[in-house]
């Protein structure tokens, strides 16, 4: 009878413990290092809490040529746990315990080790996997399941970090991400980040493809497909976040109510918008313009101020110029104004062609040490443009830069970065408390000195306005007319101001430069065609119903597809514990 009693007694308390835990999975993170052979390197942390079964496990299937080795399991107290290569699934947690090995199945493979006890648990999990990188016909390319569906426990988060022999960005790759609702992206430090939102469900997964410029890997795995067609696969069932969603019955309502009640967000700011868009109104950002010049309105006509802007910082009066209504209005006038500076220094000559068209032709001997790196980017952007000829025609530079948007995209942020490092190292930026210390190019403050010569700026730009007031008295003023045209571009005024200089001193030379005024207007025009161009492909955004979209649709990031993402490799369906 007291053998019986223990017996229960120990029952009881065991099942009391058992009551005591809820399974969960608090957290997964998973970090792959991609070899320049195709090799995975995958580590994984997963913070769970178990409250059943002998072992964890995680699904590996859809295979082909890819095979998993140097698995390797830590737990939260740094035990190692003993690889025992074929795993015995029918065994006791005793037996399992601090032990990890690899289960095969009619699909693939199990990745197993031993839970040991109940309760919380965080596990260090890492392995490698070959030939997960596919060299296609036409890119290389990635799309493979890290986190299957079906899971014992659905995880609260996930969070998967991707990085490659060299830093991904939209340059070199493509990124989508499907089974999840969360984002992919791209981060500063090239890796790829793929993160949900909140908690997967029970039919969540985690899918990521990537499509690879060739160059960046050497794989032996070769599929004789090109990647469009992976795409097509793939984009089956798919819906991101980014494309048009009809609206729920209760959004419409939602919207009903609004309206009824704030007659001003839904007449006077619409009426607004109408007149931006009809050109009858320009649209302000009046909290933006206080933190730029200090108030919240402007004045329609400066006081002159006849000393070039930020002592020739012509990147900072790019960034006044182009935020004066307190948006970025991103015409990009600097394309404009680093041409008129390197045919001002001779960087650049232009000639006329035999149908009389106006080519840009590159000095090899003219010094670019004076140049700001961005400017010296953008060089390289129109050689590039010019072909093995190295002669740059108008239409050239169009092909080119409609062909190339990301590349222009890309030099567009360095040379954002560009000038919000000249402010700060100028000191004229506001500072805050630590937690506000971060700024960027769109939310930039101005310190009391910046503000000041941000109006400065102004009252040059009312100056070149006026500038047909001006007489012959003032051709003291001629040898600083190449910056004065430099800094009328940035305003884009260039061709106003070229043809008032034309009409006071028809035959003297701006500046150094070897051209006489009389061709001035030619090249303003050839200069802002280029700004034209610069400007549409960094503004450009291709339609979501092409392979290659905008948002994560696209694969420029953004919102991941709940659905989709079929013909994966290397993952299927459960796992958790058991």
């Amino acid at each position: 009878m007291m053998k019986r009693l223990l017996f229960l007694f120990l029952a009881l308390v065991r099942t009391v413990s058992l009551l005591a835990y809820t399974p969960e999975v608090k957290d997964l993170a998973i970090s792959v290092s991609l070899q320049e052979d195709g090799t995975a390197n995958i580590t994984e942390v997963w913070d769970v809490v178990v409250a059943s079964g002998t072992e964890w496990y995680l699904v590996r299937e859809n295979l082909g040529d890819i095979r998993i080795s140097d698995l390797a399991v830590t737990d939260e107290q740094g035990h190692a746990f003993r690889y025992e290569g074929a795993w015995d699934v029918d065994r006791s947690i005793s037996e399992k315990a601090r032990k990890c090995g690899l289960h095969q199945t009619d699909k693939g493979y199990e990745i197993c080790w031993g839970v040991e006890s109940y309760g919380p648990h965080k596990w260090r999990v890492s392995y490698t996997m070959s030939n997960c990188v596919k060299t296609l016909t036409d890119h290389d390319m990635l799309h493979m399941q890290f986190v299957s569906d079906g899971l014992s426990s659905p995880p609260r988060h996930v969070l998967l970090t991707l990085q490659a022999p060299v830093a991904l960005s939209e340059e070199n790759s493509n990124i989508w991400a499907f089974g999840y609702d969360g984002s992919v992206c791209w981060n500063t430090d090239g890796t790829v980040e793929a993160e949900s939102d909140g908690a997967f469900e029970e039919d969540s997964s985690l899918i990521l493809l990537i499509r690879f410029d060739k160059g960046i890997f050497q794989s032996p795995s070769v599929q004789e497909r090109d990647f469009q067609t992976v795409l097509d696969r793939a984009r089956e069932g798919a819906h991101f976040g980014d494309e048009e969603e009809e609206s729920k019955w209760y959004e419409v309502l939602l919207g009903m109510l609004l309206f009824c009640g704030m007659v001003y967000a839904f007449v006077i700011i619409p009426l607004r918008k109408v007149l931006v868009l009809f050109g009858l109104r320009k649209e302000r950002n009046r909290r933006r313009i206080k933190e730029i010049f200090g108030v919240r309105r402007l004045p329609s006509k400066p006081a002159w101020n006849r000393d070039i802007p930020f002592q020739g910082d012509f990147l900072e009066t790019y960034y006044i110029a182009s935020h004066e209504y307190g948006l970025n209005d991103h015409k990009y006038t600097v394309v404009s104004a680093m041409i008129l500076r390197m045919v001002n220094a001779g960087v650049i000559t232009v000639r006329t062609d035999a149908r009389g068209k106006k080519e840009f032709v590159f000095s090899e001997s003219a010094s670019t040490d004076w140049m700001m790196d961005s400017e010296k980017a953008f060089l390289e952007l129109l050689k590039k443009a010019s072909g093995a000829d190295g002669v740059l025609q108008e239409k050239e530079f169009n092909r080119w830069a409609d062909a190339h948007p990301n590349t222009v995209k890309g030099w567009v942020s360095d040379m954002e970065a560009e000038v919000l490092k000249h402010f700060e190292q100028d000191s004229l930026v506001e500072t805050y408390a630590s937690r506000f210390a971060s700024q960027s190019y769109y939310s930039m403050a101005l310190n009391g000195k910046g503000r000041e010569l941000a109006m400065q700026a102004l009252g040059f730009r009312q100056f070149l306005k006026d500038f047909t007031l001006i007489d012959k008295r003032y051709t003291r003023e001629v040898a600083l007319w190449g910056d004065y045209l430099v800094v009328a571009s940035l305003f884009g005024m260039a061709r106003e101001v070229a043809k008032e200089m034309k009409r006071i001193a028809p035959d003297v030379s701006v500046g150094p430069m070897s051209l006489p005024v009389s061709t001035l207007t030619d090249i303003v025009i050839l200069s802002n065609t280029f700004r034209s161009y610069a400007s549409s492909a960094a503004n450009y955004t291709p339609p979501s119903s092409g392979s290659y979209g905008s948002g994560s649709s696209g694969g420029f990031g953004g919102r991941s597809s709940f659905g989709g993402g079929g013909g994966f490799s290397g993952g299927g369906r459960g796992g958790g514990s058991r």
